[in-house]
This record gives structure tokens, C-alpha cells and sequence, in this order.
């Protein structure tokens, strides 16, 4: 993917100014106190075209302007990345997959999942255009790439028990989903599960997809730690007013949109059409629908990603917290 272009040539869409006053106007203005930390840390990524959006306009340095709370971006290539800095402390926030979130939960990670920034659906196993496979049931033996501990993991997984298999009816190759996607073109696996931009732009080049259940609406969340929503109740309310103001942007300026991350991550056009046309940007408290995504999976989770004798009803009781996302909203 090409280099982030500069501020100036990403600026001359002209809407940070028009979605930054909001943010630091009303009640979200508030004096220095503790509440607000020194710092703030976060992660983004190219798959993650909302905090791209973010990033590059500098919204969320300005919403935290007054209080002076400096801004700090952590470069993520997937969810197992951007959780794994939450645990070790180089983050405050984590966006990733729901099912990651309540794994990272589960395995020991203080977190707690305050919002929906996207609904969709990381859910087609792909093969090369001249491939034998034709069905899941033909993975069988055969070797596929996938990062575990994410979604694409995850519809695997889901895939393989609703043709009577399990993981160990294959040969696993844990890949980050750009060298995934890399794999599979180059033939080094017979297939492969990932993420946007990439299962897009497999789809352009001709990779057929074996499984494709795009109706399964898993969300993309965004986690933070416990103890900085202990210590920091309005930073994180105030950051939320950002998503919940981008999110509205993104819903009324899809085609801006498309050029803008069209231009910051250099992707061909049609594949970040198709990829942004696969996300719904509504329903952003973390509620049932959610919990309910990640229960239907639970009963099929391996020792391999999910500790032995841990309860899942009881991780699920307390992963999510929606008061900050209906205090962002107003709600």
C-alpha cells in the first residue's frame, strides 16, 4: 500500500474543519482536570477506514485541543495486534473484531467493549480462480491461511462445523491477512479467510469464494481498559463524540469517503467501493444483538484460542458497557 499522503493534500477535501467545531463546542467542552490524561493512546489501520478518516483529518486531536491532552497512534495490522497493545499497556483503546474482544476478555485482558463502529461481516473463504477446491468440504487435508484470534478465524471455523469439520481437519497457517492474501496469490496455500481491503481486492482479481455469508452481521468494536474508563469517564466520552460525529459524516458523504480512502491508502477505487458498500455505519451501543453475535460462536471455540474452563456467560455479562456510547449520543 502506498505512504499516507501529506496533511495538506488530504486536507483539500475540505470537512475537518466542518465535523472538528461540534466536537469542542457545548457540552462536550470542559475545563483541564484530571479526568482528561496527558496522553491518549489509540490504534488504526489501513483495514480500519474509519480511523484512517480520523486520523488523517485530525479530528480527534482537536476535540481534545482545550484540555491538552496529546494524541498518540499505534499503527495495527488486525485485531490479535491491536488487542495485544490494549494488554501490554501501548494502548488505552482497541478496535477489532467482537469475538476478539470477548476472547482477549476471557484470556485475562481488562477491557470493556463501549462501541459499534461498524457492522459487516468478515465471512468468504477464498481460492485462486483455477483452484480443485470447489466447497468447504474440500479443504479437507488442504492447507489455509488465517490470523487467529480474529474474525476471519472465526467464520472459519464456523464454516468447518456446518460441513461436520473441525481446525484439525486442516493444515493452518497463522498469517497476518496481508501476508495471507499474499499467500494465496503466490499459491503457497490453497486457500485463504481475511479482512478488507484485501478479500476485495481478491475478489476483483478473480479469486472464487468457496464460502460467502455476508449476512452474519459480526460488529468491528472499539474497547477500552477498565481502568481508563475508571480514571477517565469524560476523555472517553468526549472521544466517543468523535466517532458518533464520524460516523454521521461517513452515512451522508459516502462517495467523499470512497475518494478519501481511495487516496490515503492508494487501493484501487473499486475495491474500496466494494469494501466501504460492505459496512454499515448504524447501531453503535453495544448491546444483545452484539453479545448474541459472539455467543453463537462460543460452543466452537477450541483450547487453542479460548482458555480451558473459562465461563463464557459470565465474560459475557461483563464485556460490554454501553453508557459511554448513549452519553456520547445523547441518548
Amino acid at each position: 500500500m502506498k505512504a499516507e499522503h501529506s496533511r495538506r493534500q488530504i486536507l483539500k477535501f475540505g470537512i475537518a474543519g466542518a465535523l472538528a467545531a461540534p466536537l469542542v463546542t457545548g457540552k462536550a467542552l470542559a475545563q483541564s482536570s484530571p479526568e482528561f490524561p496527558a496522553e491518549l493512546k489509540l490504534d488504526w489501520g489501513f483495514y480500519s477506514s474509519h480511523t484512517l478518516l480520523i486520523k488523517n483529518k485530525g479530528w480527534l486531536e482537536e476535540a481534545f485541543k482545550d484540555v491538552g491532552t496529546r494524541i498518540t497512534w499505534v499503527q495495527s495490522r488486525g485485531s490479535n495486534n491491536s488487542l495485544e497493545f490494549l494488554k501490554v499497556g501501548s494502548t488505552d483503546f482497541a478496535g477489532s473484531a467482537a469475538l476478539s474482544a470477548f476472547l482477549a476478555r476471557a484470556n485475562g485482558v481488562p477491557l470493556k467493549v463501549i462501541y459499534v463502529a461498524s457492522w459487516g461481516g468478515s465471512s468468504i473463504i477464498q481460492v485462486r480462480p483455477d483452484s480443485p477446491v470447489k466447497t468447504v468440504a474440500d479443504l479437507k487435508g488442504k492447507t489455509i491461511a488465517v490470523t487467529k484470534g480474529t474474525a476471519p478465524y472465526f467464520t472459519l471455523v464456523r464454516a468447518l462445523d456446518q460441513n461436520k469439520l473441525s481446525i484439525n481437519d486442516l493444515k493452518v497457517v497463522n498469517l497476518q491477512h496481508p501476508e495471507g492474501f499474499n499467500a494465496l496469490q503466490q499459491g503457497q496455500v490453497d486457500a485463504w479467510v481475511g479482512i478488507d481491503p484485501h478479500t476485495s481486492q481478491a475478489e476483483l482479481a478473480g479469486d472464487r469464494a468457496i464460502f460467502d455469508e455476508r449476512s452474519w452481521r459480526d460488529g468491528s468494536v472499539f474497547s477500552v481498559s477498565e481502568e481508563f474508563l475508571a480514571k477517565h469517564p469524560k476523555a472517553v466520552e468526549r472521544l466517543l463524540g468523535v466517532w458518533v460525529q464520524t460516523q454521521k459524516w461517513i452515512r451522508e458523504n459516502n462517495g467523499e469517503f470512497i475518494d478519501f480512502v481511495t487516496q490515503v491508502t492508494g487501493n484501487d477505487p473499486k475495491i474500496t467501493k466494494l469494501t466501504i458498500e460492505k459496512r454499515d455505519w448504524k447501531d453503535p451501543v453495544p448491546g444483545e444483538e452484539l453479545l448474541n453475535s459472539i455467543r453463537v460462536v462460543t460452543p466452537l471455540l477450541g483450547d487453542d484460542v479460548l482458555r480451558p474452563g473459562v465461563n463464557v456467560d459470565n465474560v459475557l455479562s461483563s464485556l460490554i458497557d454501553p453508557a459511554p456510547a448513549k452519553k456520547a449520543l445523547g441518548a
